[in-house]
């Protein structure tokens, strides 16, 4: 639900469409006893989904020849004037903020029974929730998170268009994140949006959602708008005077703690637990809410930066949090990290190679072992890699390597390497190639430094360096 109790009045689209196909019957009841009659000029193709405050239907605009979603109220919600006025806002905010990834709002109209319904474009997909559970679970295969990561930039494109024009939007949740079936991304459900800046959104008369439910200035109990599980400290405490666009940074993190965990960020086992915990500002860091995964360091210090309690000490603005997030993408932060104590044996010579290394502190030693004598090729600090050979060549590897002193590491898997390099593309190939030029140069170094240990009268003859012909002119 988009807001902490479902007679506050707020629908979220998305769950909606998510409940609708979770519960399996809501579109198989009597079609004639819940068919309104719409606004002009659409027609009526049925139900998409139900809630406790309207419906969305799926209509046919008869000029255009197209379909499209419908939103519209109960007939039980005309003796609240509120929820009306705010359900009439939700569509303007909605339809002021025209970019890709906000879902488009076509026409606010009146229905037969003369509450207001708006229609919008048709989306066709998964909640990013749906995502999120996906059946293949947590850990992500390889790729996985950066494709989540990617969708999240775009909402941030969206939110950082908001924000430009003045509307934060208060409720941002992978249940409100739509994922088109060919890489659409939009951002639903406005109605607990605020106007923060009159003059940037070109109106100086919204009210703000607790105005709406007293607009004779009248005093009313306290409501908490959104939703508790993903709730910035200042929204759980009732802070509305404090909420700004870093308070929509602060949602952008909880997605990502999602995406990371598979978890929001406040846990409860009832809804005033889970708000208290929201109140608290205390969330648990992602490695430490799921230790058994190995996450990316920069993402965890990301999304616990934009949960930081304090306004303050969040990232200023969604662009900020955004470049962050497109630093992992195009970085090497994006590998996992792990950690070896001395004397751990990281490759084994003559085992198959299936992960490369960046080494990001510490030193470790890169060895043979002939006749039962370890001979020392090299030692290797921070910044150097090792390990790709084997991984380029799918071969084995010509060498072990041994954590020296307390060894932090980067691993890069065979499959990041085929995503980010192209292994199987034509570039692929040059890459394979040398590499294996390399290891035939490696391999034939080692059979010397094996020869050279021999007696002189058991030492092969020396080969001279093979002949190159003439080069031609």
């Amino acid at each position: 639900m988009g807001a902490l109790k479902e007679e506050n009045g707020v629908e979220s689209l998305a769950t909606m469409i998510q409940d609708a196909t979770e519960g399996g019957d809501a579109a198989g009841e009597d079609e004639a006893a819940l068919s309104p009659g719409l606004c002009e000029p659409y027609t009526d193709l049925g139900l998409v989904a139900r809630g406790g405050m309207g419906s969305v239907r799926r209509a046919l605009d008869r000029l255009l020849g197209r379909h499209v979603a419908v939103k519209l109220l109960h007939d039980s919600i005309s003796d609240r004037p509120d929820l009306v006025r705010r359900f009439v806002l939700e569509a303007q905010i909605t339809g002021a903020l025209e970019h890709p990834n906000i879902v488009p709002v076509h026409l606010l109209g009146q229905g037969s029974d003369g509450l207001p319904c708006f229609s919008m474009k048709l989306v066709e997909g998964r909640t990013l929730r749906a995502e999120i559970l996906d059946a293949a679970g947590l850990p992500w295969p390889s790729g996985r998170l950066d494709q989540l990561v990617q969708v999240l930039l775009k909402v941030c494109d969206a939110v950082a268009f908001a924000h430009s024009r003045g509307v934060v939007h208060c409720d941002i949740k992978p249940e409100n994140i739509m994922v088109g079936e060919f890489g659409q991304v939009y951002l639903m459900d406005w109605g607990v949006a605020r106007v923060v800046e009159p003059k940037a959104f070109g109106r100086d008369d919204v009210q703000s959602p607790e105005e709406l439910e007293r607009p004779d200035g009248s005093p009313t109990r306290a409501h908490l708008y959104g939703t508790p599980a993903y709730m910035a400290p200042e929204q759980a405490i009732g802070l509305h005077d404090a909420i700004d666009e870093r308070t929509d940074v602060y949602l952008l993190g909880a997605v990502l703690y999602e995406m990371l965990t598979g978890k929001a960020p406040h846990p409860g086992d009832t809804l005033m637990a889970v708000v208290w915990q929201a109140a608290s500002g205390v969330v648990v860091p992602p490695r430490d809410r799921v230790p058994h995964l190995e996450l990316p360091e920069g993402l965890c210090r990301t999304a616990m930066k934009a949960l930081a309690s304090k306004p303050n000490d969040r990232y200023q603005s969604v662009t900020d949090f955004r470049n962050d997030l497109d630093f992992h993408l195009r970085g090497m932060d994006r590998f996992p990290r792990e950690k070896f104590a001395p004397g751990t044996r990281l490759i084994t010579e003559g085992e198959r190679g299936t992960s490369a290394y960046i080494i990001v502190s510490g030193r470790c030693e890169v060895f043979r072992e002939v006749d039962g004598r370890r001979i020392t090729l090299r030692e290797m600090g921070p910044g150097e890699v090792f390990g790709e050979t084997a991984v380029f060549t799918e071969k084995p590897r010509t060498a072990s390597v041994e954590a020296l002193d307390e060894l932090t590491v980067m691993r890069v898997t065979g499959d990041l390497l085929l995503e980010q390099i192209g292994l199987h593309s034509h570039a692929g190939a040059f890459v394979r190639a040398l590499a294996e030029r390399f290891r035939q140069l490696d391999a034939r170094l080692g059979q010397y430094e094996r020869d050279s240990m021999l007696p002189p009268s058991q030492q092969p003859p020396s080969n001279p360096p093979p002949a190159f012909p003439p080069r031609k002119r």
